[in-house]
């Protein structure tokens, strides 16, 4: 809500009496909907931990007898997916990685297969760790140990949650309503088949179809990060949060620049919070 955009951001606009609502999940927007004659765009975002809910949400709209389809409801689709991005970090050989610990929500998903091209190709040790201190501590001792013996590999830390094969179930509903296609990440280049859209026998959900014509005078704008704003190289590992010049300054969680600011899970508000220069 409170990421910044070339007009504000939700929460500016939620002051300005735009009807912006704050869903929990895709089936309080589907609910919001129904009991509503407006139409209703969820902006769905995140990557494969969220991903299979919206699919499902979708697929279930799309089944049902016509006299009980939500025909005011479509997303805005914002998801991405990791491993395409982890390639392209690789590739761009900006940092030295010694080897990665894989999002273990994302990997709940989708296992451990979709990782193992990286450790084949590029010889990157990896492990799915928790977030609990033992099971990050767990999965730097289980890197090391594969840096030592020479390996590169996937191993699975977070055995009570992630299984090789991630949720088959989850895997194939995001299969059915999406693609990838090639998108462009903040602070990185455009990185191929790493966004998902819907596919077209869904296209009906699609709000960036159904409102072509609202969205036509920004469809091709290039959008560049604020000014002085370095989440683009914080993202990347080039520079850590304090190094940006505006941190902890002109970007603080009040107001934040950057969503590397914006969010509890920030890398720039985690380190203003615990570690980061004092206001």
């Amino acid at each position: 809500m409170k990421v910044p955009g070339a007009s504000g951001s939700l929460s500016e606009a939620r002051a300005r009496e735009s009807d912006v609502q704050i869903a929990y999940g895709v089936d309080d927007a589907v609910k919001i909907a129904s009991s509503s004659d407006k139409e209703i765009v969820f902006m769905a975002v995140g990557f494969e931990t969220t991903i299979p809910s919206i699919a499902m949400a979708i697929k279930r709209i799309h089944e049902s007898p016509e006299g009980e389809k939500t025909h005011n409801f479509s997303i805005l689709c914002c998801h991405r997916i990791v491993p395409p991005a982890l390639k392209t970090l690789i590739e761009l050989g900006e940092v030295r990685l010694h080897g990665l610990i894989e999002p273990v929500h994302v990997s709940t998903i989708i296992g451990a297969a979709p990782y193992e091209f990286l450790s084949e190709k590029y010889h990157v040790p990896q492990v799915i760790a928790g977030f609990e201190p033992l099971d990050l501590l767990m999965g730097i001792y289980m890197l090391a140990r594969q840096v030592k013996a020479g390996e590169a590999k996937v191993e699975i830390e977070y055995v009570r949650s992630v299984r090789y094969e991630g949720n088959p179930k989850a895997i194939q509903v995001i299969d059915e309503v999406f693609e990838p296609y090639d998108i462009k990440w903040r602070g990185f280049p455009v990185i191929p088949e790493s966004g998902l859209r819907l596919r077209k026998e869904f296209k009906e959900y699609d709000a960036r179809s159904l409102y072509a014509n609202e969205l036509k005078e920004i469809q091709d704008m290039e959008f560049s990060e604020p000014a002085g704003c370095k989440c683009g190289e914080v993202l990347r590992g080039l520079i850590s949060s304090d190094e940006c010049p505006l941190f902890g300054t002109a970007c603080t969680p009040e107001h934040p620049v950057g969503p590397c600011m914006v969010s509890a899970e920030g890398s720039c508000n985690i380190l203003l919070k615990y570690g980061g220069k004092s206001l």
